[in-house]
């Protein structure tokens, strides 16, 4: 379950930045018109280190506790696997200055050792934190009970533990649950919680079929396992009309604008022989807190073609310590005289940077990175003009 939310996410095509209906859940970012508002403003801003996370460290039961010397600011966290890949936990808000807690054992799967850092950002700046002491985790084999789930028509989901199971099991300090409310295929909402009662009332249109499931969360890793799910259980089998089939989907105008910049053309690149890792290129819609990124940074360029680059073995990481050269051949479709051409890229937190083509040939794009793994393709026709005029 714990692998399940770390896929959530509320991209268009595999952007970086997404979205958690409920507490305590680690997510890649949280798409939203007030932060999106908030990451224009940040990629304008000049950029300077802030003061860092402090005092990072682990409780017994796998809660990562640090200090934010800052004001109100945005918050995540790294989480190094005993595998030594890293996984992002960000709560999908901002935080208060102060002691600030994160339940990192919701990504905690196999027994090993884990460490963590702490990213903040404002629009002054960013820092990176030192990396946490190491915190052991042993798995478990003991699982939690599955719960007794009922429901009524309005949306009320209750849980209790089976009765001859669910003795010596303290909720909130042992287990909560977590619950999943569905139309169709389609899961509508999450909730992780300590209630024994919820109410998606709010959540359900009328006319229109619901089905919930819930499984039994763990509380304290160090002893349970989280349960099995429960059955998909209906809520208002009397509707007869699942959402997907209630509404029409038509694209908005500025969803059309990211499809149109993803191309369907085979992409040629080179890399450089010195690099130290391989990278893969692939077409890719972006989402639109990247586009806003993308745009912060514009000028008189065009947004011709959107990707994701990665490195080939290393998974969709979003820094390297080692900068690769790479050299990408222009689509036939942009290609024209006197045209240039740069590449952005946008980091993890959202801000944009400019690599500038480093050969002097018009139908390819070299360019240098260790950020990845959102890109943007862009051509101006106006910018050598106004180089020979100055």
């Amino acid at each position: 379950m714990r692998k399940g939310w770390k896929m959530l996410a509320a991209v268009l095509g595999g952007a970086v930045l997404v979205c958690s209906g409920y507490e305590g859940v680690p997510v890649r970012a949280a798409e939203s018109g007030q932060q999106e508002a908030e990451l224009s403003t940040a990629a304008e801003a000049q950029k300077k280190e802030i003061p860092k996370a402090t005092d990072l460290k682990w409780n017994e039961k796998g809660q990562g506790i640090f200090t934010n010397p800052n004001g109100r600011c945005g918050v995540r966290a790294y989480v190094y696997t005993p595998d030594g890949n890293r996984l992002t936990y960000n709560p999908g808000t901002t935080v208060n200055g102060g002691e600030i807690k994160f339940d990192l054992y919701h990504l905690m799967q196999e027994s090993g050792t884990y460490t963590f850092e702490v990213y903040l950002e404002n629009n002054s700046g960013s820092s990176l934190s030192e990396r946490s002491g190491e915190f052991e985790y042993v798995k478990p084999d003991t699982k939690l009970p599955a719960p007794v789930v009922s429901v009524s028509k309005e949306g009320v989901v209750s849980c209790t533990l089976p009765e001859n199971e669910g003795s010596g099991y303290v909720l909130g300090t042992d287990y909560g649950f977590n619950y999943e409310l569905w139309s169709g295929n389609r899961k509508v909402s999450q909730w992780g919680t300590n209630q024994s009662t919820v109410n998606f009332g709010q959540q359900m249109k009328p006319g229109i079929s619901y089905s919930v499931r819930v499984c039994t969360l763990s509380r304290d890793i160090m002893k349970y396992l989280d349960s099995e799910w429960s059955a998909l259980i209906p809520v208002n089998p009397e509707a007869s009309v699942r959402e997907e089939e209630h509404t029409k989907w038509e694209p908005s105008e500025e969803e059309l604008k990211l499809y149109a910049a993803c191309g369907s053309e085979e992409i040629e690149f080179t890399a450089d022989a010195n690099n130290a890792y391989e990278v893969r290129i692939e077409n890719s819609v972006q989402g639109l807190m990247c586009f806003a990124s993308f745009e912060s940074v514009l000028g008189d360029y065009t947004i011709g073609r959107t990707y994701n680059i990665f490195p080939s073995e290393r998974g969709k990481v979003s820094q390297m310590e080692d900068k690769v050269r790479i050299t990408l051949t222009i689509p036939e479709a942009l290609q024209a005289d006197g045209r240039t051409f740069r590449m952005i890229s946008v980091t993890e937190g959202g801000s944009p940077l400019v690599l500038e083509d480093l050969d002097s040939d018009s139908k390819t794009i070299t360019f240098e990175t260790n950020t990845y793994y959102a890109f943007a393709l862009v051509y101006s026709d106006t910018a050598k003009v106004k180089a020979k005029v100055r």
